[in-house]
C-alpha cells in the first residue's frame, strides 16, 4: 500500500499531461504543417508503361534517381507481373548509365544456371522453360529456381543477358532446388570413367529425396527435411566424391550452408541468411572493383530486403549498400511496392486497402493516391528532409510508427497498377 501512495502523485501528474502533443521532432517549427494526403500528392508522380517503355511525368523522376545513384534497390512485390515489366522497362535506362551489375534473390550457383540457361540469349524462354518444366512440382512455390518461373521474368532475363549486364545471386538456395543441384553436380563429371557409377547413384539419391519431399508435404508430419537427407548414406556418399573436386567444393558448401538456414529457420537462422547475403555482395562488389572504380549495381529483392534501417531485427542488405554508398560520397536509392488493386487466382479484383486493414489503414495517406492504370511513385526522401526541417508534422497517435519505419527505410514508395500473379511458363507454376 506505502508503494502505490508513494506513486500517485507521479501518476496524478502523468494524467494530468498525458493530452498534450509530444514533441516528435525538436526542430519543429511554428508554420510546420501535418503529414497529409494532400501534402504527399505534392511529392507523387504518376507513370504508365506502354512498350516496354516508362511514360509520363514519372519518367523525369527515373531518370534523376537512376543518374544520380551508384546502387538502385527495387523492394518488389514477389509473382508480380507489373514488377517484371518495370524491371525490364528500367534495365536498358541504368545500362546506359553505366549499370553493368544486377543483384537477385537466388542462390550464387542458380545465378550461374540462369546465365546457362540464357545462352545463346534467344533461346532463354524455351530453356528456361524446359528446366523449370523438368524440376517443378505441383504447387506454384515448387520450383528449382524462385521469381524466375515466368513468361515477364524470362523476358527481363533475356534483357538483362542482351545488355551484358553480370548476374549476381546472393540469397541462399533454394528449398526445391535440391533435387536440381544433384543433377547439376552429375554434369560436371560427364566425361568421367565413373559417370556410369555416379549416374546410377544419382538416380538413387534423387528417389531418396522425392521420399523426404513427399513426407515434408504431409502437414501431420514434422521432420527436418534436410537434416534426414543428409543422415542417408547414399547422399552423404554422393555428396562426399563432389567435396573431392575443386571445381564443385563450394556448390557442396553452399548448399550446406541453405540446407542449415532452412533447418533452423526456428531458431534465429533468418539473421545467418542476412549475413550471408551480405557476405555474397560483398565478394561480387570487390570483384567488381578490380575493374571499375564505382561499381554501380541494381538489386531486386523483397521489400523487406530493401529497407535500410533495422527490420526483423536484422540489418538487411538496404542497410549495406547504404553504408557503402555514404563511404563512397554516392547515391544508394531504394524503392518499396505496394499493391493497391489485385487480380486474385480466381479471377475476382481485391482492395488491399480492404484486405489488409489492419497494415495499411495505418497507411491510408499514402495508399490514397493509388491508381488502378497507372504506377504511383513517392518521393519519400523529400518528405524525410521536410520532415528533419521541421517543415512537416508527423501524426502522434499509433499511425506514427508504421509511416516513420517507411519514410527512413525507403527513398520511394511505388504503388502498382492493378496487378495479377506473372503467369508462369509452366502450367500450375
Amino acid at each position: 500500500m506505502k508503494t502505490i501512495i508513494k506513486f500517485l502523485p507521479i501518476l496524478i501528474v502523468l494524467a494530468c499531461t498525458s493530452n498534450e502533443t509530444p514533441v516528435i521532432n525538436p526542430t519543429t517549427k511554428v508554420n510546420s504543417i501535418p503529414l497529409s494526403e494532400d501534402y504527399i500528392s505534392q511529392k507523387t508522380t504518376y507513370f504508365t508503361i506502354n512498350d516496354g517503355h516508362i511514360e509520363g511525368n514519372g519518367l523525369a523522376v527515373w531518370k534523376e534517381l537512376i543518374a544520380t545513384s551508384q546502387f538502385v534497390m527495387l523492394g518488389e512485390r514477389h509473382d508480380s507481373e507489373a514488377t517484371s515489366q518495370l524491371v525490364d522497362a528500367i534495365l536498358p535506362m541504368l545500362n546506359t548509365t553505366g549499370f553493368k551489375h544486377f543483384a537477385v534473390e537466388v542462390g550464387p550457383h542458380s545465378a550461374k544456371k540462369l546465365v546457362a540457361l540464357s545462352t545463346p540469349i534467344e533461346d532463354t524462354k524455351k530453356n528456361l522453360t524446359a528446366f523449370t518444366e523438368e524440376y517443378a512440382g505441383k504447387e506454384d512455390h515448387e520450383i528449382p529456381i524462385p521469381f524466375f518461373r515466368a513468361t515477364s521474368d524470362a523476358k527481363f532475363l533475356k534483357t538483362t543477358r542482351s545488355l551484358g549486364m553480370e548476374l549476381w545471386g546472393l540469397d541462399q538456395e533454394y528449398f526445391y532446388a535440391t533435387e536440381y543441384f544433384m543433377d547439376e553436380l552429375l554434369s560436371f563429371e560427364e566425361n568421367s570413367p565413373e559417370y556410369k557409377n555416379l549416374e546410377t547413384t544419382n538416380k538413387e539419391v534423387k528417389a531418396i529425396i522425392k521420399k523426404w519431399y513427399e513426407k515434408n508435404a504431409d502437414d501431420n508430419v514434422e521432420i527436418d527435411f534436410f537434416e534426414e537427407i543428409q543422415k542417408d548414406s547414399v547422399v552423404q556418399k554422393y555428396l562426399s566424391h563432389f567435396r573431392n573436386r575443386t571445381d564443385t567444393d563450394q556448390i557442396i558448401k553452399d548448399l550446406e550452408i541453405s540446407w542449415d538456414i532452412y533447418s533452423r529457420w526456428r531458431n534465429d537462422s533468418h539473421a545467418d541468411r542476412i549475413s550471408y547475403m551480405r557476405t555474397n555482395f560483398m565478394t561480387q562488389y570487390t570483384k567488381a572493383l578490380e575493374k571499375e572504380k564505382e561499381p554501380k549495381v541494381l538489386l531486386k529483392f523483397g521489400g523487406l530486403h530493401a529497407s535500410k534501417i533495422l527490420t526483423n531485427d536484422c540489418y538487411d542488405l538496404g542497410d549495406l549498400i547504404t553504408q557503402i554508398a555514404t563511404q563512397n560520397g554516392t547515391q544508394a536509392t531504394i524503392l518499396n511496392s505496394w499493391h493497391r488493386y489485385y487480380i486474385d487466382s480466381e479471377g475476382n479484383e481485391v482492395d488491399y486497402l480492404e484486405k489488409y486493414p489492419n497494415y495499411y489503414n495505418r497507411l491510408q495517406l499514402f495508399m490514397g493516391l493509388a491508381k488502378r492504370d497507372q504506377w504511383t511513385l513517392i518521393d519519400l526522401k523529400s518528405i524525410r528532409n521536410d520532415i528533419k526541417n521541421g517543415n512537416v508534422i508527423l501524426p502522434t497517435d499509433g499511425d506514427y510508427h508504421r509511416i516513420k519505419s517507411l519514410i527512413d527505410g525507403y527513398d520511394y514508395q511505388l504503388i502498382l497498377p492493378i496487378d495479377q500473379q506473372s503467369e508462369g511458363l509452366v502450367k500450375n507454376q
